[in-house]
């Protein structure tokens, strides 16, 4: 869902050195808190009303910075945390908001912002990029360098302890900014792993990790929990969001599902505080998909996003448009959104409920 900045690349890029990485990231030093009044209860007790003020979605773009970002009206922001990425700017690496910039966008604390965090495609403007592969890839790939889709998305082994490794300090960095937790783009690339015929995987080789679709979905969820963790060692009530996976659970449940399956997607519900779905209101989306949003998601206290973009309905003008998704949201139980269209590069207003 998030796209690379359209800065033109410098002609002279910095070459880096592949770095080495440890076997296992070492912990951070969060400082010391108190999470004693910390969990779900306090979470939603802050993301519902926010999500009532209308939520915005913005990655770069024209005017992407604090100033512009802090004077816009709505009530929660999912935003890229990085002002540039690598390897666009001077140094070969990202240039991210400072935590004083955060806080100006997050309105010294008083509306949640969210840091944009891909945990399952590679992305190869960022730091980790540079400094694992470079400029040119080595003759020895990473175990996490997984293969390409037929529509051009770069699949992590999102299972392997490198990539593992690669998130949990991309959590420590975005979450030392100060954003009050993450979007976590592409879960549903289990299900890419599962059922895409066309994967191929460099050099032929896929590293030993769960196969079919209810253990790579247990795999994902696993993975989730891990990074709310981790997340939460910063910020007690850190928010996490999770961008689509509607089936999960049922898939991790298999054909047969027992107190084990239902106990392990109990626990990813327990970790994440809301689910974004795009195209909500397309023609084409499955009633099943509305019924498993709310049975799954919805009645278990987690909240549901539901994001529509404005091209995808050209026959309909923009206020007509905004009032029959607000319309089909409300009914539904899901808080709206309309991009202006699929780039996310820039913020269109908020759709406020009452």
């Amino acid at each position: 869902m998030s796209e690379p900045p359209t800065e033109t690349v410098p002609t002279a890029v910095p070459t880096a050195v592949p770095a080495t990485v440890p076997a296992a990231v070492a912990p951070p030093q969060p400082p010391e808190l108190d999470c004693s009044l910390a969990g779900a209860r306090s979470r939603a007790a802050r993301l519902m009303p926010a999500l009532q003020q209308g939520y915005g979605v913005q990655y770069w773009g024209e005017g992407y910075d604090a100033t512009t970002l802090a004077a816009q009206p709505h009530g929660l922001l999912i935003v890229e945390v990085t002002k540039t990425g690598a390897p666009y700017t001077e140094t070969g690496q990202e240039l991210f908001f400072t935590p004083e910039e955060i806080t100006a966008i997050r309105h010294d604390g008083s509306r949640p912002t969210l840091g944009y965090l891909n945990v399952s495609e590679i992305e190869t403007y960022r730091d980790y990029w540079i400094d694992q592969i470079g400029t040119t890839a080595p003759g020895t790939l990473p175990e996490w360098y997984g293969p390409t889709a037929g529509h051009g998305d770069h699949l992590a082994a999102y299972w392997t302890q490198g990539w593992r490794d690669i998130l949990l300090n991309r959590v420590d960095r975005l979450m030392q900014t100060g954003v009050d937790g993450l979007f976590l783009d592409d879960v549903l690339h289990y299900y890419s792993h599962a059922l895409d015929e066309t994967l191929i995987w460099p050099e032929g080789q896929r590293p030993d990790g769960p196969t079919g679709a209810p253990a790579l979905a247990q795999g994902m969820m696993a993975l989730v929990r891990t990074v709310a963790d981790r997340a939460r060692l910063w910020n007690c009530d850190a928010f996490i969001v999770v961008n689509n996976g509607v089936f999960i659970g049922r898939d991790a449940a298999g054909a047969t599902p027992g107190p084990a399956e239902r106990a392990g997607f109990g626990a990813y519900l327990d970790a994440i505080d809301a689910v974004m779905v795009e195209n909500v209101s397309a023609p084409t989306t499955h009633i099943h998909t509305i019924e498993a949003l709310q049975q799954d998601f919805r009645d278990h206290g987690v909240a549901v996003l539901s994001l529509d973009v404005e091209t995808q309905f050209p026959e309909q003008t923009t206020d007509d448009l905004r009032a029959k998704i607000t319309d089909k949201a409300r009914q539904a139980g899901f808080y709206p959104y309309v991009s202006a269209d699929a780039v996310f590069n820039r913020l269109t207003p908020p759709i406020l409920l009452p």
